[in-house]
């Protein structure tokens, strides 16, 4: 006689991805904490998105040869990062791109078909502006991306895994920054517009970012040293191209600092400025603009990569990688410089409400 019996397999649950650990460990506020853990940060988010030593975002499965123009969209401090994404999309993509902001976005009347590409920056997919902006992306049929702090369930995004709770946007941004180079140099490729010999010194000097973020922040008593000699009395950060996108996260950060409005100018348009001419941070990723800069500033505080010839002791220099990437590297520079000059003013370094998204 047989004997009936029964297999039961039991089925491994899903995991439930897990909030980053919400705590300042041993540092001693939340802001410093995002700032000094870049490097790891920077680590995990490339583990996610380069396999085998290629940038991989296959699965958005947007077929980039009949896309006509992009729009990168974003708010607040990532208005910096957006603007520098338009630029390297338009040189590594091949595509016009237009940076805008996510309330201008919603106010004006851009061209969305099924041949545009929207690229969301966001850090809150909760507030009104963003979830207008995305109803108003999906009725025109348009594709979309976006980056996101955290990607919601069931739904494709770039999803930075990180839990922001310092006054202001330091490793977001960041993060932010090279997912959006990391897109361009995806699709470049895909658009046959960069080489592969390209990506691969591309993705190369990505893996070698987090090294050179903590070159950085091993710099902090010199970089506090010069912060001490800014003053917001007619402050004004310049830069050319990327390096003006770096001058606008700049003011974002010295403005919170300082508790007072700091202004960035393009080089290019800083004799229009009426402002004097003696208080200036200038940024410059490669010889070019530095160039630039120095012709028409001379005399001022320059965050610049070691490759340039700079004996200048205002200078704040860093291990330069490509000038795709430079840019990350400034901006940490002037994050802390923003630490330090805000915790001398007193400012709170904490938000006061947990994460955002």
């Amino acid at each position: 006689m047989k004997r009936n019996s029964k297999i039961f397999i039991k089925r491994k649950k899903k995991a439930t991805p897990t909030l980053p650990v919400a705590d300042k460990g041993s540092f001693p506020d939340f802001m410093r904490k995002e700032i000094f853990t870049q490097p790891e940060l920077v680590n995990i988010f490339l583990e996610k998105y380069i396999t085998a030593g290629k940038i991989n975002f296959d699965f958005f499965r947007i077929k980039i040869e009949k896309i006509r123009r992009v729009y990168i969209v974003g708010s607040g401090a990532d208005y910096g990062c957006v603007l520098a994404g338009a630029y390297n999309f338009e040189v590594l993509v091949d595509i016009p791109c237009i940076p805008i902001l996510l309330s201008e976005f919603n106010f004006s009347n851009p061209i969305l078909d099924k041949n545009t590409l929207v690229i969301i920056v966001s850090d809150n997919r909760n507030n009104e502006q963003y979830r207008q902006a995305l109803k108003r992306i999906k009725e025109r049929s348009a594709s979309i991306i976006r980056i996101l702090n955290f990607a919601p369930e069931n739904s494709l995004a770039v999803s930075l895994d990180l839990n922001e709770k310092g006054a202001i946007s330091t490793s977001g941004y960041t993060l932010r920054y090279i997912a959006l180079s990391m897109l361009a140099l995806y699709f470049g490729e895909k658009n046959q517009i960069i080489t592969e010999l390209y990506i691969k010194i591309a993705t190369k000097m990505l893996e070698s970012l987090s090294e050179k973020i903590k070159h950085v922040l091993e710099q902090e008593y010199v970089i506090r040293q010069l912060a001490d000699k800014i003053n917001s009395e007619n402050l004004l950060l310049v830069g050319a191209n990327v390096d003006f996108a770096t001058a606008i996260y700049g003011t974002y950060a010295l403005s919170f600092a300082f508790d007072k409005d700091v202004r960035a100018v393009p080089v290019g348009e800083l004799h229009l400025s009426k402002s004097k001419m003696e208080n200036i941070i200038g940024f410059a990723s490669n010889e070019n603009f530095y160039d630039v800069l120095v012709k028409t500033v001379g005399d001022c505080i320059k965050i610049i990569p070691k490759n340039i010839e700079d004996s200048d002791e205002l200078s704040i220099t860093y291990d330069d990688t490509i000038p795709l990437f430079n840019p990350v590297l400034s901006a940490v520079t002037i994050q802390l410089m923003a630490y330090d000059i805000a915790k001398k003013n007193n400012i709170t370094l904490d938000k006061d409400k947990g994460s955002t998204d």
